[in-house]
């Protein structure tokens, strides 16, 4: 089920700005939390290298933006592989792969391929740019990244999140990674947008969180 325009207009706008409260200063400074993780095997995407935006707002420095790279591999619908190095989308969760989802009568998809898929393609329609908020190590980074739509960009997460195809992401003790987040799952879920489509849904954060109890 679609989210309707002016609402999805709405939520993403309303939940981006409150994204960018929390991301942006993160660009900054490199402030940033470790999020829960898991990491299939890769499957490649490819994505536009176009509508890169200016470096230059108002007068200010912005953060370096650059293409999404055409030769990424995704590992999740959060996660992908470019240079040699691993990136994640800050503050998303995607859905986790093993579990799975009814999509019809009888019909079982995992929940993670079929997140995946979706990701690729938003990916690939919406050309987005992205910029490092911290390197990790020297193979890992955590990354920030925007949709150009027209004259408007839009925060990446919050535009997957809004659609049904990711999920705000909590750090160890159960906090939301990014609270903006929060709004654009609640709208989707409420339009039963994406993922949210399947009642049988297994939440990744809820997966994740149980998985962490069971281990203590």
């Amino acid at each position: 089920m679609r989210i309707g325009l002016l609402m999805f207009i709405s939520t993403i706008t309303a939940s981006g700005v409150c994204a960018a409260t929390t991301i942006m200063p993160m660009l900054a400074d490199g402030n940033v939390a470790r999020e829960p993780h898991f990491s299939p095997s890769v499957v490649p995407v490819q994505a536009s290298q176009t509508d890169i935006p200016s470096a230059v707002d108002a007068g200010r420095v912005q953060p370096e933006f650059v293409p999404f790279p055409t030769e990424a591999q995704f590992e999740t619908g959060d996660t992908w592989i470019s240079g040699g190095r691993r990136y994640r989308l800050y503050g998303l969760q995607a859905c986790l792969r093993g579990t799975n989802v009814t999509v019809s009568a009888g019909v079982v998809r995992d929940c993670g391929e079929l997140d995946l898929v979706m990701a690729q393609a938003l990916i690939r329609d919406t050309r987005p740019v992205c910029a490092t908020i911290k390197n990790l190590d020297q193979n890992n980074a955590v990354v920030a990244c925007q949709t150009t739509t027209g004259r408007h960009r839009y925060d990446l997460a919050t535009y997957m999140i809004a659609q049904g195809w990711g999920f705000a992401a909590v750090d160890s003790a159960g906090r939301l990674i990014v609270p903006g987040y929060r709004a654009a799952e609640e709208s989707a879920r409420s339009a039963r947008a994406g993922l949210w489509a399947y009642s049988d849904l297994p939440h990744p954060v809820s997966v994740l969180q149980q998985q962490a109890g069971a281990q203590q």
